[in-house]
């Protein structure tokens, strides 16, 4: 509607322009006008750049519209009469301002300056206030490191403006503030809901765009303690992770490597990894579906225990309680005793051996089985994070076993199994 009216003004005040072009003569042969160059200073101080930027503007559309494609000689001959129509113009147009003078130097490049003076009330004061809509407070306090200097902006934006300038072409506290956040905060979209007057008060509305946070789970990767020791630091850091629901996928990327460090500073001061000097360290995956990925490691021991449960195998075995103590030798190398428990009825395996990390692509490894007095040839593959392939040969009874696994979530991974000896079965491993 507004730009409608705008419109309408500059129409009629070309308008006026062109009728009063023809109350004066013109040479035959004259240059036309091709081009307009505005330039703007304003008394008392400079205008705000986002607003002298729509002021110069304003006046280029009306040169361009009045001037450009006319004899430059006509309106040079009688300048002094033009000039006084050109900044009845802008006095119409530019709201909250009065030309205080005005010179052209006309031309085929015809050069506009103008000198303002605001008029009215001044804008003295900014209050601005940022709602962040549905956000918790911690995901608030993210958007609000990006917005901190936006109050000092918005002053900058507005203080010493005339107050009926403020609404002028919707643009020194809505277009020019829109700018101004999508630089700073370009995944929300920002609505405002300006209170002109000399303490003038801006209210900002964020709404997040695009792809939103709708879930957010902890995974472990590697881990040399037990996972049930450190259950109460991976809930506290996934309860924190939670609260950033709702944010766009995009700012989350853009502060992943931010927020991944504040949660693994979660993580660090729980009691149990305090006090082992465990060291984590997290990445985040950002998603509709967020992942906070993490490494929790000692420096020299590897502890490990699980629960097996096969279905679909015969025999007694079919339970089993594992336990594995292991210490690193150098980096990539790790010698280890392994216990396992067989309750009904009860039995045991005890294994001792060594095994060597080829990079993120293969383990392999030695144990021998003091109870069985057999040898065994171990391999693991990983295949990404969640599937794994193994392989274990046992010299002794010449058979081969291969297990296909996939990593349900941090607790909990399904293994299909096949064995030489006793066929098929699907295997549950609790993850402890």
């Amino acid at each position: 509607m507004f730009s409608s009216l705008m419109t309408k003004k500059m129409m009629r005040a070309g308008f006026l322009l062109l009728v009063s072009s023809f109350l004066f003569s013109a040479p035959a042969e004259a240059a036309p006008i091709e081009k307009v160059n505005v330039s703007l200073d304003a008394v008392g101080g400079d205008l705000p750049p986002a607003v002298e930027k729509r002021v110069v503007s304003s006046i280029s559309s009306i040169g361009s519209r009045v001037l450009v494609g006319k004899e430059e000689s006509l309106f040079s001959l009688n300048s002094d009469a033009y000039n006084k129509v050109l900044a009845d113009i802008i006095n119409r147009v530019v709201i909250g301002y009065m030309v205080s003078d005005l010179s052209v130097n006309y031309g085929r490049d015809t050069a506009i300056h103008v000198t303002l003076q605001p008029v009215g009330k001044i804008i003295r004061s900014v209050d601005t206030v940022i709602d962040y809509g549905g956000l918790t407070p911690e995901a608030a306090r993210y958007v609000a490191e990006d917005t901190a200097d936006v109050p000092r902006l918005m002053e900058n934006l507005l203080i010493g403006l005339p107050v009926d300038s403020v609404g002028w072409a919707e643009s020194v506290s809505q277009s020019a503030g829109r700018d101004l956040l999508s630089q700073i905060l370009p995944e929300f979209q920002a609505n405002f809901e300006v209170e002109s007057g000399e303490n003038t008060k801006v209210k900002i509305y964020l709404i997040p765009q695009g792809k939103i946070v709708r879930s957010s789970r902890l995974t472990f990767e590697k881990t040399t303690v037990p996972r049930l020791l450190m259950l109460r630091a991976a809930e506290e850091t996934e309860t924190a992770l939670s609260r950033l629901q709702g944010l766009p996928v995009s700012f989350v990327t853009r502060h992943s490597g931010e927020i991944a460090s504040n949660m693994n500073e979660i993580l660090k001061k729980d009691s149990f990894i305090e006090k082992y000097g465990i060291a984590t360290d997290t990445t985040l995956v950002s998603a509709e579906n967020m992942e906070l990925r993490v490494n929790a490691l000692t420096d020299h021991w590897v502890i490990r225990t699980e629960v097996w449960l096969d279905a679909g195998r015969d025999g007694d075995r079919n339970t089993s309680v594992e336990g594995m103590l292991g210490h690193y030798i150098g980096k990539r190398s790790t010698v280890f005793g392994e216990a396992r428990l067989y309750p009904g009825p009860m039995d045991w395996d005890v294994f001792g051996g060594f095994s060597h990390q080829f990079g993120s692509f293969m383990n392999l490894g030695y144990k021998y089985n003091f109870v069985e007095n057999s040898n065994h040839f171990i391999t693991q593959i990983p295949l990404g994070d969640k599937f794994a392939l193994r392989y274990d040969r046992d010299f002794k009874e010449r058979e081969n076993e291969f297990g296909f696994s996939y990593k349900i979530h941090n607790y909990i991974t399904l293994e299909y199994v096949y064995n030489d000896e006793d066929g098929k079965w699907l295997r549950l491993i609790a993850n402890l």
